[in-house]
């Protein structure tokens, strides 16, 4: 199936979705890993832990 066939309204929130986890991949997790300074790994990693927990409540209201 190639991306010609599918309808605007499938594309459009697929790629809106591809750019925000891209956005947030490089703005939370790669700080995470790669920081030099102790400070921006530490709220970097608070960050992720905010997001994966409040990820998982939704997972959970989902049900």
């Amino acid at each position: 199936m190639s991306i010609d066939s599918l309808p605007i309204t499938l594309i459009i929130p697929g790629v809106l979705g591809l750019v925000i986890f891209v956005l947030l991949y490089a703005g939370v997790v790669l700080p995470t890993i790669w920081s030099r300074h102790p400070e921006r790994r530490k709220a970097a990693h608070c960050t992720l832990d905010m997001l994966l927990k409040a990820r998982r409540g939704l997972r959970r209201i989902g049900r």
